[in-house]
């Protein structure tokens, strides 16, 4: 059994010739059709893609300002330890002169 249809019609044929661009015609309109649905995916996958491009610009605009945040207590942080440590030893100079006066005076008693 042959799928294929004897034509006997020339080429010159004009129904013949309706009937090869009528059939050309819907080729390209499925070609057009599928093209079509590849511009509607592509188009999803980058509103997909920058949604996730602005959620990234906005978890990194956080975390930059985390970090920023945490640079400034650790400095806030360091800057008191050091006027502590400061503190602190101005004290231990004070003892240690006031030491060395006791000392002196005790080394100078009759």
């Amino acid at each position: 059994m042959s799928l294929v249809k004897n034509d006997d019609r020339g080429e010159l044929d004009l129904t013949k010739q309706i009937e090869i661009k009528d059939q050309e015609i819907q080729t390209l309109k499925n070609i057009v059709d599928n093209l079509k649905n590849i511009i509607d995916m592509k188009e999803a996958e980058i509103t997909a893609f920058r949604g996730v491009n602005n959620s990234h610009k906005e978890l990194n605009g956080q975390l930059r300002q985390e970090i920023e945040d945490t640079k400034k207590k650790a400095d806030k942080l360091m800057m008191n330890k050091i006027i502590e440590y400061e503190n602190k030893i101005s004290e231990l100079k004070d003892y240690i002169k006031t030491l060395e006066e006791d000392a002196k005076e005790m080394l100078n008693y009759p």
